[in-house]
């Protein structure tokens, strides 16, 4: 079984004028721009699930209490 959210005419890219390609790709950043304050401390790839000095949490990321010397 697929998901596919987009159509067949969405995805086709070669197809899109310069002005429908610029429309898809600021919507695309501004969709990503939105959840910045949210995931600014997590990572969608490589060794790390959240950045080192910060845990995840059932409210969201935290940062790690630093111990005193």
């Amino acid at each position: 079984m697929t998901d596919s959210f987009l159509s067949e005419e969405d995805l086709d890219l070669r197809n899109l004028s310069w002005e429908e390609l610029l429309a898809w790709w600021e919507l695309a950043l501004r969709q990503a721009q939105a959840s910045n304050d949210q995931d600014e401390h997590l990572y969608s790839h490589g060794v790390f699930r959240v950045e080192p000095g910060w845990r995840i949490t059932p409210t969201g990321v935290e940062r790690v209490p630093q111990r005193e010397s």
